[in-house]
This record gives structure tokens, sequence and C-alpha cells, in this order.
């Protein structure tokens, strides 16, 4: 992709990239401006101010990604190591829940059969 087009890109989906930025935790927010900033010292260095506009707006949407975030009391949107614990989590919970419920009627059904028991034996005491 040429650097016209995305730096085109940038800009048009601003909005959009800001909201997805938002949703990250401070400590990445923090790396990308690190990187960004990184990046345009090496873009000045090498005169490239093609990459320089392109990742001025990046650093621009960072910044208002952050301060949006703050403003908005935005929370961190979970990972996906997070959402797959928490799945497992649920799973585990179910299954934990289902064998005490197994447990349970298998107690019964022991306390039953014994009482099935008792009264055979009185029924054929009477004969």
């Amino acid at each position: 992709m040429s650097k016209e087009l995305r730096l085109k890109e940038a800009i048009d989906n601003a909005e959009a990239n800001v909201l997805f930025l938002a949703g990250l935790p401070d400590k990445e927010l923090s790396n990308r401006l690190d990187l960004v900033h990184i990046q345009m010292e090496l873009a000045e260095q090498k005169r490239n101010t093609d990459s320089l506009e392109l990742l001025e707006v990046w650093r621009s949407q960072i910044i208002e990604a952050r301060i949006y975030k703050a403003e908005n009391e935005i929370g961190d949107a979970p990972n996906e190591i997070e959402i797959a614990i928490a799945d497992i989590e649920t799973v585990v919970a179910k299954a934990e829940e289902r064998q005490e419920i197994i447990e349970s009627t298998q107690t019964y059904q022991k306390v039953y059969k014994s009482k099935i028991k008792e009264d055979n034996q009185d029924q054929m005491s009477l004969f």
C-alpha cells in the first residue's frame, strides 16, 4: 500500500481508529506512542516527509484516544486470553454444579435403595 493511500485511509478512518485505540490498555497506548516517536525520529533522520506525515496522524490519534479514554472513563477492552480464561472458568463452574447434582442424586438413590431393602426384609418376615 502506498504511503499516500495509507495516509488517506488513516485520516478517513480517524474516528474509528480513536475508538478502537481507546479500548486498549493505557500501557499499550503508551508503548504505541513511544514506538511512533522512535519511528518519527528515524524518518526525520532519513528526511522521509511522507512517512512523517503518516506518523504524525497516528501520533495525534493515539493522543486523542488517551484523552477520550480518560474523559469518558473507558475501561480496557479484555484481551483474548482474558476472554478465554473467563470461558474456561464458566465451563468448570458448570461442570462442578453438574457433578454436585449427580452426587446428590446418587446419594438419594442409595438411601432409596436401602429403604427398599428394609421394606423387603420386613415383608419377608411376615412369611
